[in-house]
């Protein structure tokens, strides 16, 4: 047999894997599949949700409309990001190893399937996850780029990567309790603590690239309390939930036992004065979701098993 013929599967796969891996590394999927994961139960939840086929089908549809934000950003910050020798190498587009032309491609793909999935999901899951799309559009679009916009780019985030996967699994249930949709307000706290803390770690590199945010308009100082007060409203409306018993109040024991141990390393620096909260705050983000996503599970499981309840 001709040796070409044998080789031609081998050849294929080598021309294959670079774009494959480029296309793989554009989705950025470790950044974002965890905390999604947390939102969406948590929407499912105070929506009246359990375990079924809606759950799924909404949480790969806030994957896949998450991942599309974070796809189209990299496309339309690939000249920016190949300003930055850390940056560059992330964005697969400003590494070479996709095309922009493939790079929109798969965008148009994603935000297919994810119109697809939510339309499955009724009327309102759909105008929501298309809201959430449109958001994620115009976030990074350079005609709009409404994260160069101050206060519109807390907005557009919060709603697009956090509060509108919340209503979208809400409502994909929608047998809640009265009001309780407004927890996506929590959420979409949590989520403007984010994007103010990624503005103040790429500051300089934004300000390279003509990128007027919120932390560049106020300042550094100033983005830090702003980030604090995010987190003490998102606390407060916890509590309040807390208090009206939409969350139950026996839930707090899982926080309260997960978190020391999941924090363990971060507390003991903390206490021999050899890290700072600021500082070193990213620190905290991947053990701080991981306490989310134990508590949202056991929440799901104690309402199937009533026994788990101790309290």
């Amino acid at each position: 047999m001709n040796s070409k013929i044998l080789n031609a599967p081998l050849v294929w796969y080598r021309w294959m894997r670079r774009p494959a891996k480029g296309l793989l590394q554009l989705t950025r999927y470790r950044e974002y599949v965890l905390f999604v994961t947390v939102t969406t139960l948590l929407g499912a939840k105070l929506g009246g949700g359990t375990f079924d086929h809606r759950l799924l089908v909404v949480l790969v549809a806030n994957i896949l409309v998450v991942g599309f934000a974070f796809m189209y950003n990299d496309v339309e910050d690939a000249p920016d990001d190949a300003l930055d020798a850390k940056k560059a190498r992330r964005n697969p587009i400003s590494a070479g190893m996709i095309s922009p032309r493939i790079g929109k491609a798969a965008c148009l793909i994603v935000s297919a399937l994810v119109l697809g999935l939510y339309a499955t999901l009724g009327g309102m899951t759909l105008l929501l996850g298309a809201l959430c799309l449109a958001l994620a559009f115009l976030y990074s679009w350079r005609v709009a780029r409404l994260k160069a916009v101050p206060v519109a780019d807390l907005l557009s985030h919060g709603l697009s990567l956090a509060g509108l996967q919340f209503l979208c699994a809400y409502f994909a249930f929608d047998q809640g309790k009265p009001y309780s949709w407004l927890f996506f307000l929590f959420v979409m706290l949590i989520s403007v603590y984010g994007e103010l803390n990624n503005e103040l770690r790429d500051i300089e590199v934004d300000r390279k690239a003509g990128i007027r945010h919120t932390a560049d308009l106020i300042g550094v100082r100033w983005t830090k309390v702003l980030m604090v007060a995010s987190l003490v409203c998102a606390v407060v409306l916890l509590a309040i939930f807390l208090a009206m018993e939409m969350i139950p109040r026996w839930l707090l024991i899982v926080p309260l036992v997960v978190t020391p141990m999941l924090f363990a390393e971060q507390l003991w620096h903390l206490i021999r004065r050899e890290a700072d909260v600021m500082d070193d705050r990213e620190d905290m983000h991947d053990p701080a979701i991981l306490v989310g996503l134990v508590t949202c599970v056991v929440w799901f499981v104690a309402d199937k098993m009533p026994y788990v309840r101790f309290f």
